[in-house]
């Protein structure tokens, strides 16, 4: 018992002994007289120059610590005469005796006027490079007693665990920090930067304050920052919370859309680093209208960290986020279209992948639903995969409205195709489509798009190896049923297209009325089906280098705008001085069948099976359509076969059986002015032969008739004035004989 008080006694002066050394050393030694000592060991250190212009005040109890003044490091050589860093004075204490417990208790920490120069130059070097220091390790050796060896390990430091932390608070004041980025010519400039907290305690929580603005020259871009939030720290549990969290900024310059920007981000967070994962909720963005709550979860933080979240927007104005955005809207047919839209997705991620579930995009009218992924983010463009659904959607809202001037004829000093004509190269973009892997389906409900509405539609999208293709395509329209698959080859120098498509039991009255906004040239139900392939770099190779064959059928309908029975009865009365009522009813061609098929050759159609049969005409024709050079020679050939009485056919009857060739000759543009008019013009030549001929045949017919009948006549005369002449003859000889007989009484 003596011999431990005896040791506690000894302990005690040991302390108090050492306690009024550190007294002496603190107080009766000016800490001043060391600055030339480390300004020297860190210029011995680093090579840069420390200036120590304030003073420097240690203290030891009951708060050990140090206040210091004004204080610069110079910057590395190469990087300018401004200082790397800079303090107007801080303030550090520790109570000194909760130090023996493994306690801090820290007074509030003071740093004023912190200024810090960031750099990079264009070689990559910084000023900052030659301050790093490798992690200070120590190497101790043991021995191994299974292996009877040494065993060397490297130990980064002490790992003491704190049992107790108190800070008095927190104060950095006027901090500064400018970035300068010579490889990227860019820079930043952090100014203000003000962070105070209240008094911090282990497991208990404080509040924290900052306030910054920032600015870039480069970006042309100035932000006001304000952050706050209840923190704590709970070191035993390795738990680290921050509720309440709220960052607001109030952005300005050209870099922005609009030129200004306004944004609040809130957040609750939790890091369980024991656990290895924070959780964040309560997360919430407003910005430009939109508000996105949501939630986000961080897992594996020191292996490969993965990230997933949900989040779900507001009902929002896409019209009045352009005009925030200073991004003048869209002007569509429909002024009540982009007025609301809202979202909602759950995201998953990691440093190698993501994907995007669940994803809901409800605008206007429309929903938008699916889901996409980039399985690896290896390459230099990542693989897409994705999988979207729109249920119902009437593009032609959202297009611009139909102008006054369309429709109306471009002027002659104008080309149709504009100035640049079909020469000019089409630039696609070949090496990143090269790179493009992508594996995607889009499907529709139903979608109206320049008056034409399809529905089931069904587009899978492909992407790889320089070859894109809508491949295998569905879709409903009209009462028919399409299937076909486009396709985009650009793997080699010349970019190559193709297009096979098979349209089945379309009706053609309904499709064509919507498409043209006005009446359909053709009725009836039928099929259209075609196989193309063609090659180029701009518009007039693409036509030049077509090549493949289609084919079109279709049963039960008529040829509307014209009708040709008509049209002759009209040609033949106008030639024969007679007179034709005007054309009543439906002005069309009623046919039972109607087909044609083609082939294309270095961009020219060729046709010659065109077969049209109706209960008055039978309609085939061949020639060719020049595609490239917009030319028709192509010849329509009539046979007037019967006399329906709906087509005028009794009128007709004298034509039965008359073939007319109706040639077909023209640019596309004068054909687009006036195709009737070039139809009827043929048709008009090709009776007027007809029936001179026809007419010439009559004559000569009668005039035959008419002689034959003379002769007949002639000869009738002839017989009977012989007969007379013997009858007379016999009389006189009868007479003469009697007068004979008298004379010889």
């Amino acid at each position: 018992m003596k011999l431990l008080k005896w040791l506690l006694g000894t302990v005690a002066v040991l302390v108090l002994v050492l306690g009024l050394g550190v007294v002496a050393l603190v107080y009766l030694v000016d800490w001043n007289d060391f600055k030339d000592t480390i300004q020297n060991q860190v210029k011995k250190q680093t090579g840069r120059d420390l200036q120590i212009t304030g003073d420097l005040s240690p203290s030891v109890f009951p708060w050990a610590g140090i206040s210091i003044g004004e204080i610069s490091l110079a910057n590395a050589d190469g990087f300018g005469d401004t200082p790397f860093a800079s303090i107007g004075s801080a303030d550090v204490k520790v109570k000194l005796l909760p130090l023996i417990k493994r306690e801090i208790n820290v007074r509030t920490v003071e740093l004023k006027g912190l200024q810090l120069d960031l750099q990079r130059e264009a070689d990559g070097t910084t000023n900052w490079d030659d301050l790093l220091k490798s992690t200070t390790t120590t190497t101790t050796t043991v021995n191994d007693d299974d292996a009877n060896s040494q065993v060397t390990t490297e130990v980064e430091g002490s790992s003491a665990t704190i049992a107790a932390l108190s800070v008095g608070g927190i104060e950095i004041l006027d901090a500064n920090v400018s970035w300068r980025d010579a490889t990227t010519g860019t820079d930043a400039a952090l100014s203000g930067f003000d962070l105070r907290t209240d008094s911090i305690e282990l497991e208990k929580p404080f509040e924290l304050n900052v306030d910054f603005s920032v600015a870039s020259n480069s970006m042309d871009l100035t932000a006001d920052v304000q952050g706050s939030g209840e923190l704590m720290i709970d070191l035993d549990s390795q738990v680290y919370s921050v509720n309440g969290f709220t960052l607001s900024t109030d952005a300005k310059g050209g870099a922005l859309p609009g030129g200004e920007l306004m944004a609040t981000l809130e957040a609750d967070v939790v890091a369980l680093l024991d656990e290895q994962k924070v959780d964040v909720s309560s997360l919430k963005l407003a910005t430009l209208g939109l508000e996105l709550d949501g939630s986000l979860n961080v897992e594996n933080l020191d292996t490969e960290p993965a990230v997933t979240g949900q989040f779900a927007s507001n009902e929002f104005s896409p019209k009045e986020m352009f005009g925030k955005l200073g991004i003048e809207p869209p002007v569509t047919a429909d002024e009540s279209v982009l007025s609301k839209a809202s979202l909602t997705l759950a995201l998953a991620a990691t440093p190698a992948s993501a994907a995007l579930n669940e994803l809901s995009i409800v605008l206007d009218d429309t929903s938008f639903t699916g889901k996409a992924s980039v399985p690896s983010f290896d390459g230099a463009i990542p693989p897409v995969r994705f999988d979207f659904a729109v249920d119902a959607i009437d593009l032609d809202r959202y297009l611009p409205p139909v102008s006054e001037t369309d429709g109306e004829e471009v002027p002659e000093d104008q080309p149709a195709g504009g100035d640049s004509g079909g020469d000019t190269p089409i630039e696609l973009p070949s090496e990143m489509m090269r790179q493009l892997d992508i594996d995607g389906t889009f499907r529709v409900g139903s979608v109206k798009i320049s008056n034409l509405t399809t529905s089931d539609i069904v587009i899978p999208v492909k992407a790889s190896g320089g070859k894109l293709a809508l491949q295998d395509m569905q879709a409903r329209l009209y009462e028919g049923q399409f299937a076909g698959t486009t396709s985009l080859d650009v793997s080699g120098d010349t970019p190559g297209y193709a297009v096979q498509m098979q349209l089945d039991g379309i009706m053609a009255d309904p499709l064509l009325a919507d498409l043209l906004q006005k009446d359909s040239f053709l009725s009836g139900g039928g099929e259209v089906a075609a196989n193309i392939t063609t090659s180029g770099n701009s518009v007039n190779q693409i036509m030049a280098g077509l090549n493949g064959q289609f084919n079109t059928a279709f049963t039960d309908g008529s040829i509307n705008g014209i009708n040709i029975g008509y049209q002759i009865r009209r040609a033949k009365a106008a030639l024969s001085g007679q007179s034709l009522p005007e054309e009543e009813g439906a002005v069309k061609t009623d046919f039972s069948s109607l087909a044609v098929s083609g082939t294309f050759s270095d961009g020219v159609m060729s046709s010659d099976d065109l077969d049209m049969r109706s209960p008055l005409l039978r309609l085939g024709g061949e020639g060719t359509v020049d595609l490239a050079g917009e030319a028709v020679d192509y010849t329509l050939t009539t046979l007037i076969t019967g006399t329906a009485q709906g087509q005028g056919g009794a009128d007709l009857e004298s034509l039965k059986g008359v073939q007319l060739d109706i040639p077909i000759r023209g640019s596309f543009d004068e054909l687009a002015a006036n195709f009737a008019g070039v139809i009827l013009s043929g048709m008009k030549d090709n009776i007027t032969g007809n029936l001179k001929n026809q007419a010439k045949a009559l004559a000569d017919e009668k005039a035959a008739e008419l002689k034959a009948q003379a002769e007949e006549v002639k000869a009738a005369k002839e017989a009977e004035l012989k007969e007379k002449a013997e009858e007379l003859k016999s009389e006189a000889v009868d007479k003469a004989k009697d007068k004979l007989k008298g004379l010889f009484k």
